[in-house]
């Protein structure tokens, strides 16, 4: 059995035609007229598939296939269909539309699964909609992690919140009816493209990830006193040097903290930004990525970063102020997210049956997958991802034929998971 291209072609050029910038990129914001529409042809994708098709508390969209046990776990596979502003038509839209053809190719050929089988079509995963932090929403609401704060406090670019922006889509959220039991599921499975330039670079055509690295986002910000650049140096409060000496001592302890971890201030915004002026205000972002969770059990990063402050406002008199960057109901920073390793194996194994190069991957950005790793077997295969490995943009590519071998893999690993042993 195997996947076919010109219907996953098909699927991801009607998906990218519901945007409300055509010509400029695929711009398909959670609970938006776009996401309407695409959920509209979603939905009587999985129909034509004689699937029962539901939606939870929080909208998001599941078809299913009942299998030969009953009261089973199901094998559950997907991935997202929003988009960023002005992004590209493959992020999320092609491990949903594998997902689709998955399922497609099973039905036609009467194949016969012992466990539950479930498309999933999430809607929220972009956190540029509602700000940082803030996305991956509909895996949140379904391993009820997400809150009432969330719904009631962040805002998209409009001014509306998600309640007031699910309301103007029709949808009044209800958290608890979203919630499911881990035990309801078996295994969670997400295509996605690569958003990166590996891939595409090594000649690879199937990516299989051990670990989504965490991560944690942190601003920080220097008050000093504007002055001219005559001023003599003894009386200033320059904000850039303070800025410029914790960047120093930051990297350095991280560095000291060994491979588990890298961060950097990797963003500065300062004010005057004029060579004649000395700097009185700066703002810079950090982010951290861990790659173990004992660094997250044995390091209070937050602690770390403001006694770097504390000696800037000692060294520089200036005033230092500390933001986290975080996920309501997370720590900051997260752990990374561990795939099934006993699946990557089984991925390894298809993918020398099937004659596709593959490699393992843990590069990447955040995921549904990373939010399921807690709580259910997960696991994820990437995708070459075209034109230096760019993503959330017009230029956005992969080709079919690269999102075919990847749904070959993942049509296999899900005849062989839905299987009773």
């Amino acid at each position: 059995m195997e996947t076919k291209t010109n219907r996953i072609q098909k699927d991801l050029e009607t998906l990218a035609a519901f945007t409300s910038t055509p010509g400029q990129g695929v711009t398909r914001s959670s609970y938006s007229k776009e996401d309407q529409m695409a959920k509209a042809y979603l939905i009587s994708e999985m129909q034509k598939l004689n699937l029962t098709v539901y939606e939870d508390g929080f909208g998001t969209v599941f078809g299913r296939k009942e299998g030969t046990l009953k009261d089973a776990p199901s094998v559950m596979f997907g991935s997202h269909y929003d988009s960023v502003v002005n992004g590209g038509a493959f992020d999320g839209a092609a491990g949903t539309v594998a997902a689709i053809e998955v399922m497609r190719v099973l039905t036609e050929n009467n194949f016969r699964n012992d466990y539950p089988l479930e498309i999933i079509a999430m809607n929220a995963e972009e956190g540029a909609t509602f700000g940082p932090s803030t996305g991956v929403s509909n895996s949140r609401a379904m391993m009820g992690t997400m809150t009432e704060e969330e719904l009631k406090t962040v805002k998209n670019r409009f001014g509306q919140t998600k309640l007031e922006a699910m309301a103007e889509y029709g949808l009044v959220p209800d958290l608890e009816a979203a919630k499911r039991d881990p035990k309801t599921i078996k295994n969670f499975i997400e295509l996605h493209v690569e958003q990166g330039p590996v891939l595409d670079r090594e000649n690879i055509e199937v990516g299989l990830i051990k670990y989504l690295a965490g991560i944690g986002r942190y601003k920080i910000r220097f008050y000093g006193a504007t002055a001219d650049s005559t001023a003599p140096m003894t009386n200033r409060k320059d904000a850039l040097v303070g800025a410029a000496y914790f960047i120093n001592a930051f990297d350095a302890k991280i560095k000291a903290l060994g491979s588990s971890v890298t961060g950097c201030v990797g963003r500065l915004d300062i004010v005057p930004n004029s060579n004649q002026f000395v700097p009185e205000y700066v703002e810079g972002k950090i982010e951290i990525r861990t790659f173990t969770k004992e660094i997250v059990e044995s390091v209070n990063f937050n602690e770390l970063i403001l006694s770097i402050l504390n000696e800037v406002e000692e060294n520089y008199q200036l005033k230092t102020e500390l933001e986290e960057i975080k996920r309501i109901n997370y720590p900051n920073p997260t752990g990374p997210s561990i795939m099934n390793a006993d699946n990557v194996k089984k991925m390894e194994a298809i993918c020398n049956q099937l004659g596709y190069s593959h490699s393992i991957i843990n590069n990447g950005t955040g995921h549904d997958s990373m939010i399921m790793t807690d709580f259910v077997d997960t696991n994820m295969i990437y995708v070459p991802s075209k034109n230096g490995g760019v993503s959330h943009c017009p230029e956005e590519w992969t080709d079919y034929e690269d999102i075919k071998k990847g749904a070959d893999v993942l049509l296999h690993l899900v005849m062989e998971l839905s299987k009773q042993e």
